[in-house]
């Protein structure tokens, strides 16, 4: 008979995990200082995925908006993204932490008992859907700032403010089939991928089971997830990011899907990987990073 995906693993030791109230602390302040490192890159990503940045890579697109805006170009759009990182980190944290329990329970999980790696994938999953409300309209805001030509001066409340004037409030809901997809995809694959992979390394590397894994597992793992994570999410970002830049002229998820397919090809869907794959790197590696380092700091502090 075929084993359920979601099986029960057997029974092995498990390091202390955080209550719900610590998991949304270590969140939001991760989700804070994470998305500050990589704002630069994410401004270049969006920049090339809308094609206004002219021809070229990355590299290219950094040198361009620094050339135009100077350095504060590429923290255009900042305010809105950092404030929405700490709310949806901790969200994150604390959704996640509710699937969890709530997977473990359906399964029939016992205390001691560890997290199949399936299951944080699922949860996971689930997490990016349930927080999507939040991330969204935040999102909209900061690909619009992104893009514009307005004042770099322009804060990211006024910058909305205008658009809901301009637009009705049903404008921070564009593109929010491609966003919910963006986001289960990327956040199963981060806690389902990113606890498996530190589990193998550090079981190759001869640490005890249920040990938090060292700085080189961490940076290790959080890149190679945050890597395949875009891979896996960057047909849904390119989508949600054209709906939420002009959704007069992109109104529809599949009409969309299927421009794009006829005319750019699959390639039509991953315009702009490099400076994703660079931003899913540090991003991700610095992500887990803080989060080991705030994790760690306050287990510390409950020794």
């Amino acid at each position: 008979t075929r084993m359920p995906l979601l099986k029960k693993p057997r029974q092995t030791t498990q390091s202390k995990s955080l209550s719900t109230t610590e998991e949304i602390v270590v969140g939001t302040l991760t989700g804070v200082a994470s998305t500050a490192v990589a704002h630069p890159l994410d401004t270049a990503k969006t920049r090339l995925q809308l094609g206004i940045v002219g021809k070229g890579g990355l590299g290219k697109a950094l040198t361009n908006i620094i050339k135009k805006e100077g350095v504060r170009g590429l923290y255009r759009g900042l305010a809105a993204p950092v404030a929405s990182a700490g709310v949806s980190c901790g969200l994150t944290f604390f959704a996640k932490s509710l699937w969890v329990k709530t997977l473990r329970s359906r399964l029939g999980y016992t205390a001691g008992q560890q997290n199949n790696c399936t299951l944080l994938g699922a949860a996971g999953a689930l997490t990016g859907t349930s927080i999507a409300p939040v991330v969204l309209p935040t999102d909209l805001v900061k690909i619009r700032l992104q893009a514009a030509r307005c004042k770099a001066s322009t804060s990211a409340l006024e910058f909305a403010r205008g658009l809901a004037k301009r637009e009705g409030l049903r404008a921070f809901t564009a593109g929010g089939t491609a966003g919910i997809l963006q986001l289960a995809s990327i956040w199963g694959v981060l806690f389902g991928g990113y606890e498996f992979l530190t589990r193998k390394i550090t079981a190759a590397a001869g640490v005890p089971t249920g040990q938090r894994p060292g700085v080189a597992t961490t940076i290790i793992a959080g890149s190679t997830v945050g890597v395949v994570s875009w891979s896996v999410a960057m047909p849904w970002d390119i989508i949600k990011t054209r709906m939420q830049m002009d959704p007069r002229r992109n109104p529809s998820f599949f009409g969309m899907l299927r421009g794009i397919i006829k005319s750019e090809g699959v390639a039509g869907f991953y315009r702009g990987f490099s400076a994703v794959a660079v931003r899913g790197v540090v991003s991700n590696a610095s992500f887990f990073l803080f989060y080991e380092g705030f994790r760690g700091v306050l287990e510390e502090a409950k020794a």
